[in-house]
């Protein structure tokens, strides 16, 4: 889905608002305070790793971020697990878990509507592993983030914004370390559901390494560079 540019989470709020209206207004109507079924440890959803080797989890850190609007600190972190439980099971779904090699992909937007689960269908080399999912035999996450933006009005959250991170390793014939990065935009009903999303893939991003000093370190003796070894200076009275 083609969106708006990057912005403020300020601007992603408006933006999520506004398509909601215009998309989809029977959500908006709806409660959007909390997930009944939503995980309260902050973990989202399983997160499991799809090695099949037993690995422990990696879990989804869940980050309240910026909230325009009257909304409590209790139902914002509410918000927030509701939130990132709707990005794991896509997550899940369309990276982490299957059998792989793997070439279906028809169940791999859960939370989606009707609309966005379209869109993403046509979008599957940014928005699942479909690119080398034949030539991948195991799919690990690394890491799994989620920044919640919210935008609120009389203490009901009416329109989300999810900024999220994935990076996941492959192995097999297609050994890639791999970045999945966006937004995702999310109305209630029955639940967090995704009806928009700005989302790229690519490999992760390599951390450049420190620069070294220039400076040069004095030698072995402890004295400063230049000063011959065993030879006294000289003080004036």
């Amino acid at each position: 889905m083609t969106s708006p540019r990057p912005g403020p989470a300020r601007r992603a709020l408006a933006t999520a608002l506004v398509l909601a209206v215009t998309a989809t207004p029977a959500l908006v109507a709806c409660s959007a305070d909390d997930d009944p079924g939503g995980p309260r440890d902050g973990r989202g959803g399983q997160a499991r790793d799809g090695s099949g080797s037993g690995a422990a989890p990696v879990r989804t850190r869940v980050q309240v971020g910026e909230v325009v609007g009257g909304l409590g600190p209790v139902k914002r972190r509410r918000v927030a697990t509701g939130v990132a439980r709707a990005v794991d099971r896509w997550w899940d779904a369309a990276f982490i878990d299957g059998s792989y090699p793997r070439r279906r992909y028809g169940r791999a937007f859960p939370g989606f509507t009707a609309g966005a689960g379209a869109r993403a269908r046509r979008d599957l080399d940014q928005m699942t592993s479909h690119r080398i999912g034949e030539r991948v035999e195991r799919v690990t996450a690394v890491r799994r983030r989620v920044v919640v933006d919210i935008l609120a009005t009389r203490q009901t959250a009416r329109a989300v914004t999810a900024r999220t991170t994935l990076d996941y390793r492959t192995r097999g014939e297609a050994r890639r370390l791999l970045r999945v990065h966006g937004r995702l935009f999310l109305v209630y009903r029955d639940g967090w559901r995704i009806f928009g999303y700005d989302v790229t893939q690519g490999p992760k991003p390599v951390t450049a390494p420190e620069k070294q000093s220039d400076k040069q370190p004095d030698d072995q003796s402890g004295k400063k560079p230049g000063t011959q070894p065993g030879k006294k200076r000289r003080t004036r009275p």
